[in-house]
């Protein structure tokens, strides 16, 4: 069954979303033929693409025909196809089960180091303070640029815990555990430093967070 997107979740009137619909369907359509095929006003529909083109959801194109007043054709932006549902977890685990089929655990595996070795290539030179709990802060400024909403705080001296309260791969590390390792590993690496897994996100955790301490 395919995943729900954010589109039913969003805060706005139906006639909006019925329009962003026409407008994922159609590659383009002016507002007078918006209004005839919701079988709404045509200014209603002008009020309603206004507050959706300041939402940065759709986008117009001036076009001339002819001789006459030119026409404003709309279409989504690229903020507005995310909105739409989307299944790319199953996607991937079909992906990494065929290739686990074909290939065997040693193609998966290959995978995600090369994965982890993307990752680690971005982050290494951001990830170069002088300090521990500098390291930490370049760090999580880092995942949450990623989407993991990371966060960090200090328990005591040279004692810190680092805390990922979303997963944007979780999906995918619920049928692989190499990604979690490899974001530990990667942790271990990165801080120069002891890393311990504390709470899990895949094992019924609210979280992932991680023990970190200088190396003894």
């Amino acid at each position: 069954m395919a995943k729900q997107g954010m589109l039913e979740a969003l805060q706005m009137p139906k006639s909006r979303r019925l329009i962003l619909i026409a407008l994922k369907e159609n590659s383009g359509l002016t507002a007078d033929a918006l209004a005839e095929m919701l079988a709404i006003s045509a200014v209603a529909v002008r009020r309603h693409l206004d507050n959706l083109r300041h939402a940065g959801l759709i986008q117009y194109e001036e076009v001339r025909q002819g001789m006459g007043r030119p026409s404003f054709v709309y279409s989504l932006t690229a903020k507005a196809d995310h909105i739409f549902p989307r299944n790319y977890e199953d996607f991937a685990h079909d992906m990494l089960d065929a290739v686990r089929d074909l290939y065997g655990q040693e193609a998966v595996d290959a995978i995600f180091a090369r994965r982890f070795q993307k990752i680690k290539d971005v982050y290494e030179p951001k990830v170069n303070a002088s300090t521990l709990n500098g390291r930490i802060e370049q760090l999580v400024e880092l995942r949450r640029q990623d989407g993991f909403m990371a966060e960090w705080e200090t328990i005591e001296d040279d004692h810190y815990i680092l805390t990922e309260l979303n997963c944007p791969i979780q999906q995918v590390a619920e049928g692989c555990c190499q990604a979690c390792e490899q974001d530990l590993q990667l942790f271990v690496e990165l801080l120069d430093a002891d890393v311990t897994r504390q709470d899990h996100l895949i094992q019924g955790d609210k979280a992932c967070s991680y023990q970190i301490r200088p190396k003894c």
